[in-house]
């Protein structure tokens, strides 16, 4: 098999669907759960996706779209510091965005608790 980029993207995207179901099914602590869990487990990326976002936490949706759109379109890897801040920056009607000290967190680890799945720390970053 000779690999080009579409295969690559279909090997990655299998691992990380392979990956996303069994960070869901770690969370079963007996037989029983699994099973159920087994059942209802997502089958393609999309869909795993839509349960995820769905899990989050109301309350934290909002930054957790905020946090995600910084990420993506980063032109460099950002630090857990800096992506932390990022829920600080709130729409304003007289300047368009401001940064509003008071919404970011002490714990630069709550980013890991509101993306749930969606973000991973690499080497401090």
């Amino acid at each position: 098999m000779v690999l080009n980029n579409d295969n690559l993207t279909v090997i990655c995207s299998r691992f990380l669907l392979v990956s996303l179901q069994i960070k869901e099914l770690q969370n079963c602590y007996n037989e029983d759960e699994l099973k159920d869990q087994l059942e209802g487990l997502p089958h393609d990326l999309d869909k795993v996706y839509d349960r995820i976002i769905s899990a989050l936490d109301e309350r934290h949706r909002e930054d957790a779209f905020k946090i995600l759109q910084w990420l993506s379109f980063s032109v460099r890897p950002l630090e857990l510091a800096e992506v932390a801040q990022v829920v600080g920056v709130v729409p304003d009607a007289d300047q368009g965005l401001r940064f509003k000290p008071s919404r970011v967190s002490s714990d630069t680890r709550s980013v890991l608790k509101i993306c749930s799945s969606l973000v991973t720390e690499t080497d401090g970053e």
